[in-house]
Order: structure tokens, then sequence, then C-alpha cells
């Protein structure tokens, strides 16, 4: 390890602290700063190997133990900085096999991904004591003040009713416990997406680069686990198909991503493609009733292997 691997990880590990210390300084803007607290790591793990990322870890973990405290630091650590290290470098192991290197296989690492997005969500959920009445009471007072600011700028007409707020406060509590780990999920792969990108753009990158649409997967028995999960969720209305739904949100996020890029994939070669991405994008984006097309495509994908079947011409994205 070189004196410059260590300065860059040292900065890369200050940049992951004031990210998440953000909202602290920013209010609403500083929340969006904290989501690519990631970032700084991942660029740390990719580009320079798993001792750099350590290092960054531990000063991002201990720069927020300074001002939050250690219970600050130990769940920035296990939340965010430890996942983090982890994926990066799973990301980065590869192995020698007859003179060919072969890389850590995508399947592997979204699958990771996932089961991180889960366990983060059942862990917080366990901490904070969640449950569904909870989740209802808390999303109830915020459309409460909301309904009021909007009824009090009209002209004494009632816009929303109470009636209103709470059938609207049920339908977001109950879907919360999906939402949570595909939202943890996506950020995760931003992060993760956009590192790689940087750390290649400076020629630091170890890993060669990979054609997403072709490597994207998951392994055949995430499958199995996703579909389980998705059964328990529908048929238990307990707290163990609460952690059900949880499981059924992480990995039906992933398999929405595998859709995704069996999509692009399978659209290589069309005259249609400029315009047909974005619209599947715009659609996936604006409506929650598509993600769960994409994460059967996904499972598809993964069961019958539909882009050795139906698939394009080799070009890039």
């Amino acid at each position: 390890m070189t004196s410059n691997s260590i300065l860059i990880a040292v900065i890369c590990g200050l940049i992951a602290a004031v990210l998440f210390l953000s909202p602290m300084q920013f209010g609403g803007m500083g929340l969006v700063m904290s989501s690519f607290t990631a970032l700084p790591l991942f660029i740390a793990v990719l580009g320079f190997g798993t001792t750099v990322g350590i290092i960054s870890c531990v000063v991002a973990a201990g720069m927020v133990a300074v001002f939050m405290g250690m219970l600050g630091g130990l769940s920035v650590l296990f939340a965010t900085l430890a996942p983090a290290i982890w994926i990066g470098h799973s990301a980065g192991l590869s192995r020698n096999e007859g003179g060919t290197e072969e890389w850590f296989p995508l399947s592997q690492v979204l699958f990771r991904l996932a089961i991180i997005s889960a366990v983060i969500v059942i862990a917080i959920g366990y901490m904070t004591a969640y449950s569904e009445q909870w989740a209802v009471d808390e999303a109830i007072a915020m459309m409460s003040q909301v309904a009021q600011m909007q009824n009090q700028a009209g002209d004494g007409t009632v816009i929303i009713t109470q009636a209103d707020i709470e059938t609207r406060a049920k339908d977001v509590a109950s879907l919360i416990p999906v939402m949570m780990p595909v939202s943890i999920l996506v950020l995760m792969v931003l992060n993760l997406r956009l590192a790689e990108r940087f750390a290649r753009r400076r020629n630091w990158m170890l890993r060669p680069k990979d054609d997403l649409p072709s490597s994207v997967e998951m392994p055949p028995m995430a499958a199995g686990v996703f579909l389980v999960a998705a059964a328990v969720a529908v048929t238990t209305s307990n707290q163990i198909g609460m952690v059900a739904q949880v499981v059924t949100g992480a990995f039906g996020g992933a398999f929405a991503l595998v859709g995704l890029a069996t999509i692009h994939f399978l659209t290589r070669g069309l005259p249609a493609r400029p315009f047909l991405l974005p619209v599947v994008y715009a659609v996936l984006l604006f409506s929650r009733f598509i993600a769960p097309v994409f994460a059967v495509l996904g499972v598809a994908e993964c069961l019958f292997r539909l882009r050795d079947r139906f698939g394009g011409p080799p070009k890039s994205t």
C-alpha cells in the first residue's frame, strides 16, 4: 500500500462522513446528499482494493461518532459503510483459471445486495419496534399537517377529509415494508454504478468493464426465495408476514433490475430502441404497478434464460 492510496482512503472516508452528516447542516438538500454516503467508499474499494476501503470505512465511522456519538458511528457503520465494503470487495474478487482471469459474477453481487437490503430493513424494524399500526399513525400525522395547510390555503372548503387521510395512510403504511428495501437496493446499485464509472474514468478501476445487459442476473435459488417470500407475504399478516414483505421487496427490486437488463439486451439492434427505452424508464418511474412486471420478467430470465433464447447482436448497453 502506497502513501497515495492511504491519502485517498482518508479523503474518501472524510467525504463519506460529510455526506452522511449533511442533513444536520443542509436540511432537505442534505437528505439527498446523504443518499450518496456509500459512493466514496465504493470508489476506494473498487479502485484501490479492500484494505483501502476498510481504512475509509474506519475514518468515516470515526468522524460520524465524533459528531453523533458512538451509537451514530456504529449505526452508519453497520447500515451503510460495512455493506459497501462487502459489496465492493465482492466485485473486486477474481481468480486465475488456466491463464484466464475470472471475476466474481454480477449475479452474486446483486444477490448479496438484495440480502443486505432485506437485513438492514429487518434490523431497523426490530430496533424501532416497528408495527403496521405505528406506521399508519405516523402517516396520518404527516398527512394531517399537509392537509391542514392545503385546506387553509383554500376558501375554507375542506379539500382533504379525515377519512381520505386515514385511507391514504393505510395505503402508504402497507407499502413501507416492500418499498424500504427496494429504495436501499436502488441507492446501493446507483452508488456502485457511479463509483465504477468514476473509477474507470480515472483509470483506477481494477475490474474489467462488464457488459451489463448480458451479465446482470440473479442465481436460480434467488427465484425460489422470492416466490416463497411473496407467497408468505400474501397469506400471512403477522410479524412473519411483514418480514416476508421485506424479503419480497428486496428480491423483487433485484429481479426488476434483471428485467430491465433483459429489455436492454433483447432490444439491441431494434430501430425503435432509442425511443422505446426512455418510455420504459418513464413508465417505471411514474407507475408503481409496472415494477412487478419487470420483476416477473427478471424471474423468467433467471429460470428460462430468455436472453439466450431470444438474444440480439452483441452490442454495448
